[in-house]
């Protein structure tokens, strides 16, 4: 039976990770938002790049401590953990704009009041052309005629705009009176162009009578289309009720151009235009409708301020969309078709900055305050980050390199109980508990002697090693060199971000000479160490490089380590977003040069498979073709800067492994390893004779 990646997760949750926020808090799904905790396995949500991508962990733990409330100029706040990594740009002078904005991952307790938050203004574009409309119910016999679909025309946006802001489904008088669900809409007097607007357009799309009910002392004139099957379809799409209505995620993804004839019927039904003054505002107590319309105004470069009305007796908590900058009211005006007025006021100046992919929103206000209780986080699938009501926040790479591990396992379709995970100490530390197979958390730089132990003590399992570059190639490195020399059966994969990443930043063994991340005062000092090369020096016999990011190649990496007999090193590229502000994810995407052309980034990074590169050393060949690939090894391996090679770059078939080594002196060894071999009986009792080992050991 083929194995799936969750038979190799663990019900443990993580109770470390690299920054949290408070349930309640809402992140950006598609087709919605939801707070944190009712976010799933699968639930796509928004990330820095403006798409929608699969979330791959749900993480919860324990928080004590301080957390930071950064409030945005517009947009909202969220709450986090100090250590959180945000998409921000550091503000260059306090009293104007920056006239370039170089966005970083800063953690929560180093932003400042004045800073900008990167917010992405969503891209992903779905173009649908029609609605399916709900099966008629077999008892619904009053029902007229409908079509199968409904298409999504100019007309039909702003039908369910008017629908959303001024519209409900009336399901008692059918009850009452044995009469068809019906859907309603209520508006002014004064607003009859709005009233004759939805009589043509519910004629032409569906062929039905609008009966209208006036209303004189309310001022009112109320609309009934009568169509149980229509109703319950508006129903499913928008919602009933003010405070559940929602815009159904096909229109969420229309391109922004579609959209307006949406914002059109929206606004005309809530919302509110000043006619002279630039200020305009969308009142609403649904709050997914909200961040919904949120959204749909950054489409169209515009940035609504956010507010919040606390609930009083007799009326529920409410929001408001306020559009105050003359910049914004005045694409609005665009988009509603009104016309500009001579005597308008300029309004106040833009507080933010719409650029092509994000909005730039200044901090107004940080605090802090003591917090005992529960925090989640999320791990996201390419882009690892996800997006809250103000803020881009961020996850570390770990994360990536587990479920690359998880999927790897379950490709080779393994059995967990023949598998066994070790770390050392680190941010990679806990991965054995996240992996449902057999696994230790051993001692800082002694994650090789444990695994090493355990493939020798039983040859039949599958050993992986798991740590960080601090951890491995530090106070490890002797254990590095003597477990290639070896060339023991084990995998070893290499968290490498050139920084001590749980012990707040310092530089780690591979940071180079001269570098300075933000967490260090000067530049590093030391020499930074080349792993590759340190691998090919002490007798690994397969070592390759991969991205934390490309989890699709990450896996196929570790699926050969696994199944290469002898000694295999992964050497795993992998941005640190709290410290390592050098080496991002940016970085490694070329997104700091462009092609002159195309305007698209240039990637750092390139896969050797794709260039025909051959890492084989075989049986047969010369000692001149040995070298040959050798030195091959060696180009690719100080090749670093604007090109950087990831791929299997050695696979040395002739060296025989330890295990095979052992064998030739012990026959025995395959078919009873000490795992194997039976040291008591039933009751406990040893049958290894020792007293002749201890005699040996007395001191006279």
């Amino acid at each position: 039976m083929a194995r799936k990646p969750q038979d190799f997760k663990t019900p443990v949750h993580n109770n470390w990770c690299p920054g949290c926020v408070l349930p309640g808090s809402l992140i950006h799904t598609n087709p919605d938002v939801k707070p944190i905790e009712a976010i799933q396995e699968g639930d796509r949500v928004l990330g820095w790049d403006g798409h929608y991508h699969r979330v791959t962990e749900v993480f919860s733990h324990r928080h004590q401590g301080p957390m930071y409330r950064i409030r945005a100029k517009c947009l909202g706040e969220t709450v986090l953990t100090p250590e959180h990594p945000v998409l921000i740009a550091k503000r260059h002078h306090p009293k104007r704009h920056n006239d370039r904005f170089d966005l970083t991952w800063e953690r929560a307790d180093q932003i400042k009041k004045g800073d900008y938050l990167a917010y992405p203004i969503p891209s992903e574009v779905l173009s649908v052309t029609a609605l399916p409309l709900l099966e008629r119910k077999s008892q619904d016999r009053r029902s007229a005629p409908l079509p199968g679909s409904i298409p999504i025309t100019p007309e039909f946006l702003r039908l369910a705009g008017y629908y959303i802001a001024e519209g409900w489904i009336d399901h008692r008088s059918a009850a009452k009176d044995h009469l068809e669900a019906s859907i309603c809409f209520a508006f002014h007097k004064k607003e009859q162009a709005f009233v004759h607007e939805i009589e043509r357009i519910i004629t032409r799309l569906f062929g039905l009578r609008v009966f209208k009910l006036e209303k004189p002392k309310r001022n009112t004139v109320e609309l009934y289309i009568h169509s149980s099957r229509l109703a319950r379809a508006f129903k499913e799409w928008f919602g009933d009720g003010a405070a559940n209505k929602q815009i159904p995620h096909e229109l969420m993804l229309l391109p922004p151009e579609q959209q307006r004839e949406l914002l059109k019927g929206l606004w005309r039904g809530d919302g509110w235009i000043h006619p002279t003054r630039a200020r305009a505002s969308y009142r609403t107590i649904s709050k997914k409708l909200r961040e919904q319309l949120k959204i749909l105004l950054l489409r169209q470069g515009i940035v609504p301020s956010v507010y919040t009305e606390p609930a009083r007796p007799g009326h529920r908590e409410a929001y408001t969309l306020f559009v105050t900058s003359q910049r914004d009211v005045t694409r609005l005006r665009e988009i509603l078709e009104l016309k500009r007025h001579a005597k308008r006021s300029a309004g106040k100046p833009p507080s933010t900055i719409v650029g092509q992919n994000f909005v730039m929103v200044p901090v107004a206000k940080i605090e802090t305050f003591e917090y005992d209780g529960p925090v989640w986080n999320l791990e996201v699938e390419e882009v690892h980050s996800y997006v809250s009501e103000c803020a881009t926040l961020h996850n570390c790479g770990d994360f990536g390199i587990l479920n690359a591990v998880q999927m790897a396992l379950a490709e080779l379709d393994l059995d967990p109980h023949r598998v066994a995970v070790f770390s050392g100490i680190g941010c990679s530390g806990k991965t054995p508990h996240y992996i449902n197979t057999y696994g230790i958390h051993t001692l800082h730089g002694r994650v090789l002697p444990y695994a090493t132990g355990a493939k020798l003590a039983n040859p039949d399992l599958t050993v992986i090693a798991v740590g960080g570059d601090g951890d491995g190639l530090g106070i490890g490195a002797g254990h590095f060199v003597n477990a290639g020399r070896r060339n023991v059966d084990i995998t070893y994969i290499l968290h490498n971000n050139g920084v001590y990443g749980l012990t707040k930043g310092q530089a780690s063994p591979t940071l180079k000479l001269g570098m300075q991340t933000k967490s260090l005062p000067q530049p590093n000092i030391n020499q930074g160490v080349n792993p590759l090369f340190l691998a090919l020096a002490a007798g690994y016999t397969f070592i390759a490089r991969s991205y934390a990011y490309d989890i699709k190649h990450l896996v196929s990496t570790i699926k050969q380590a696994i199944a290469h007999h002898g000694s295999a090193f992964i050497d795993v590229l992998q941005p640190c977003p709290t410290y390592n502000d050098i080496n991002t994810r940016e970085w490694y995407g070329g997104e700091d040069r462009k092609d002159p052309q195309t305007g698209k980034a240039l990637p750092r990074v390139y896969k050797l498979e794709e260039e025909g590169y051959d890492p084989y050393i075989k049986e047969g060949m010369s000692q001149a073709e040995v070298e040959a690939k050798i030195n091959r090894f060696i180009e690719k391996a100080l090749e670093w800067g604007d090109r950087i090679p990831i791929g299997v770059l050695l696979k040395n078939e002739t060296t025989p492994s330890y295990e095979a080594r052992v064998e030739q002196r012990i026959p025995f060894y395959r078919e009873r390893p000490p795992a194997k071999q039976t040291i008591a009986d039933e009751q406990g009792c040893p049958l290894i004779e020792l007293t002749k080992f201890f005699e040996e050991l007395r001191v006279t």
